[in-house]
């Protein structure tokens, strides 16, 4: 299984947002942290705050800041609310796919339960618990000492 770029940089945007509670960011600052595309990264924040994860406040001290405590967010809803696909084989794409044996073949059923199992891991998670290891990913993303404050 593999998870699609606006995924892993809604979880990304999502950690350093919580590692940097109280302040609002700019999404620039989020890509440059991480060498990512702004553009990019202008469409997930919108994409997060159409969900509620994220609140933004315009003007020049404005930015994005997390809406809700990262310990209320779960990664399986993240997860779940971002992927768009997961039709792994054929027959599970929106269209039907067309795949000869799609009728007769029990491959489908298979593959469903793999993806809500892999999902549900996701669910074991909140935002808390990823960025627990708040000075290690600070540094990383270089996040000064002031901005990397307990949730």
């Amino acid at each position: 299984m593999r998870l699609t770029y606006h995924t892993d940089y809604a979880l990304r945007m999502l950690v350093y947002l919580a590692l940097n509670p109280g302040r609002p960011s700019r999404v620039g600052d989020v890509a440059e942290s991480y060498g990512i595309s702004r553009n990019h990264l202008l469409k997930v924040a919108l994409h997060l705050g159409r969900l509620g994860y994220l609140t933004s406040v315009r003007g020049r001290s404005g930015g994005i800041a997390l809406a809700r405590k990262p310990e209320e967010i779960n990664l399986g809803d993240v997860v779940r609310q971002t992927e768009h696909d997961f039709a792994l084989v054929e027959c599970m794409r929106c269209d039907g796919g067309s795949c000869a044996i799609s009728s007769a073949c029990r491959l489908r059923g298979v593959v469903k339960k793999a993806v809500a199992a892999f999902v549900s891991v996701f669910d074991d998670y909140s935002l808390a618990d990823i960025a627990g290891n708040r000075a290690a990913l600070a540094g990383l993303l270089g996040l000064t000492g002031e901005t990397s404050e307990p949730a």
